[in-house]
């Protein structure tokens, strides 16, 4: 065991806890590598049963589990003892025992120190830092020897859908696989600009799509009056409240990461350069010009000036007074309540454009959820079977009652969201050919789509003619509870996702998200220091030059040193 890189963990855990392949052959089960062959299958089970077969004698697994303390559990049962394990132990005969309990906010520090002392669970729910201190250090299996034979084809196309990136990402250096993901939704990481078509319309003007276009209309939102109030309380572009991010990792609702995008700025994002060698985004000259160019926003009164002051971005939006906010395309979901409560007709565009006249946009990571085997474990095939059984079933018992009053979000064992990568596009394509007259609700394979059905059926009875407009006047409202209960969905699908269907975009993607012997001590330094500067230079505390001296400070203070073993730990995966 790699005993001093694990001692690196644990300390690093303790640090936290102070401050808060080929397929098996059907009939067999096991690891050489647990140290022996599992229980057997049932005799004469065949290939295609074997992702929700019952095993003959009872196997038991062991995991860690994170309990969500305001989950509501029906009397008589408890974390360790619900209806899903009985499920569990009567069909597929998997009884599962948890070596311990945490609450979901402390499930992650726990981990940790599970890690760090080698005290692992068998089966486990991990998250990217962990999985990658896991393989580091050497501690849990190959598990792509059950994946042909094991995963259901549900669960094969959800991990496939993720593409090329996803199997890199859950493989090793030497292209085993280590664990059984639940991909990201690609839509997700997308930031694009919703804007008031309403305003535009009273005020005369065209969406923006230049940055030009963008301060042109902005200016306008906040000195012509464009709700028609005659008062001066209107915001052009809303920014992050005081608990939000100027930039982030993937979606980032209320962040202005396109106003760095468009000069070529991923803050926060590991970047490659020509010559191969790795960069922190934050440090760059893109960042520097971006940044100077956003604060000119701020001085000119363009973006909100309670910018990371204000307690929740979401207030001013709701009252309606925002023009411009930037955000994936679940934003929707926020919108879709800003519809109902007054006439706010919200449009998505991928603006500002690049001055090259293409939009660029940082991407979320394939995956942040891992379930992975370790060593000791003598039956990895059983964490597909759990995963299988939930996939398959899961919409079934809510539909037939069989699990009322208990959520699997809170209770399942190694939960997870299982969606196709390209989800929220399928959607958008299947509603869009629908209301066109093109496909009929029966032409459609749900299988793998849980959502897709309710939202063929609501969209009949939400959206009016003509079918291609998704304008706030062709919505229906006459059945509140309908709207209420499904028009934010389909807004966040029909207007958030349109521009990921009907535009292009240049998508980059983070080259590194795992964590280097020194950022267990310095990151969280790095990363306060980044981030006070970051809003500092926009809100004119300080001017541009303070960046060259945010540059120096970052780099002295540990900064290159993480540098250099992000670049050591990338060139070894080559």
């Amino acid at each position: 065991m790699k005993a001093k890189k694990v001692l690196v963990w644990l300390c690093a855990a303790a640090m936290l806890v102070s401050a808060a392949g080929c397929g098996s052959p059907a009939g067999s089960t096991g690891s050489d590598a647990a140290g022996g062959q599992g229980v057997q299958e049932a005799e004469g089970t065949a290939k295609e049963d074997l992702p929700l077969a019952k095993y003959p004698e009872e196997v038991t697994v062991h995991l860690g589990g994170g309990m969500n303390l305001n989950a509501k559990i029906p009397e008589g049962m408890t974390y360790e003892d619900n209806t899903f394990l009985d499920m569990l132990k009567e069909d597929l005969n998997i009884n599962v025992v948890y070596d311990w309990v945490a609450s979901s906010s402390d499930y992650d520090e726990k981990m940790n120190l599970c890690i760090g002392s080698n005290t692992i669970p068998e089966l486990m729910n991990v998250n990217a830092e962990q999985y990658r201190a896991l393989l580091k250090y050497d501690l849990i299996q190959p598990i792509g020897s059950y994946y042909e034979d094991y995963a259901s084809d549900k669960l094969k196309s959800y991990v496939e859908s993720g593409g090329e990136a996803l199997q890199k990402d859950i493989c090793n250096e030497d292209g085993e696989m280590m664990a059984i993901p639940a991909p990201n939704i690609t839509a997700g990481g997308v930031n694009e600009m919703w804007i008031r078509q309403d305003w535009l319309d009273n005020l005369g003007l065209e969406a923006p799509r230049t940055w030009d276009e963008m301060v042109a209309v902005a200016e306008a939102f906040v000195k012509e009056d464009p709700d028609g109030n005659g008062e001066n309380d209107t915001i052009g572009i809303l920014g992050p409240a005081n608990s939000d991010y100027v930039n982030g990792n993937g979606g980032n609702r209320y962040g202005l990461d396109p106003l760095f995008s468009a000069f070529q700025s991923y803050p926060k994002y590991w970047m490659k350069d020509d010559s191969g060698n790795v960069v922190y985004g934050s440090i760059t000259e893109e960042t520097k010009v971006a940044l100077e160019k956003v604060a000119g926003l701020y001085a000119d009164g363009l973006i909100d000036p309670e910018i990371l002051v204000r307690n929740d971005s979401s207030e001013p939006l709701l009252a309606g007074k925002v023009g411009i906010f930037f955000g994936p395309w679940w934003c929707g979901y926020t919108v879709g309540d800003a519809i109902l409560a007054q006439e706010a007709d919200w449009q998505a565009y991928f603006t500002p454009l690049a001055e090259d006249g293409k939009f660029y946009t940082h991407m979320a990571e394939p995956t942040t959820k891992y379930v992975v085997a370790s060593k000791e474990c003598k039956n990895p095939e059983a964490a597909f079977k759990i995963i299988n059984y939930l996939i398959e079933y899961e919409q079934g018992w809510v539909d037939s009652g069989v699990t009322s009053g208990l959520s699997t979000s809170d209770l399942y064992p190694l939960y997870n969201v299982y969606d196709n990568a390209n989800e929220i596009e399928v959607s958008w394509d299947c509603l869009k050919k629908y209301l066109a007259g093109e496909i009929g609700i029966d032409d459609v394979d749900y299988s793998t789509h849980k959502l897709l059905k309710s939202d063929m059926e609501a969209i009949t009875k939400l959206k009016k003619e003509p079918y291609d407009d998704f304008s706030l006047e062709y919505w229906n409202f006459e059945d509140e509870d309908l709207a209420k209960t499904n028009l934010p969905r389909l807004v966040s699908i029909m207007v958030g996702d349109a521009p990921l269907v009907n535009e292009e975009y240049v998508p980059i993607y983070n080259s590194y998200d795992g964590r280097t012997k020194t950022m267990d001590s310095k990151w969280a330094n790095l990363k306060k220091l980044e981030e006070e500067t970051f809003a500092k230079i926009i809100t004119g505390k300080v001017g541009i030059d303070a960046f060259d001296s945010f540059v120096e400070e970052w780099k002295a203070s540990g900064g290159d040193e993480i540098t250099k073993e992000v670049q050591e730990e990338l060139d070894a995966q080559q």
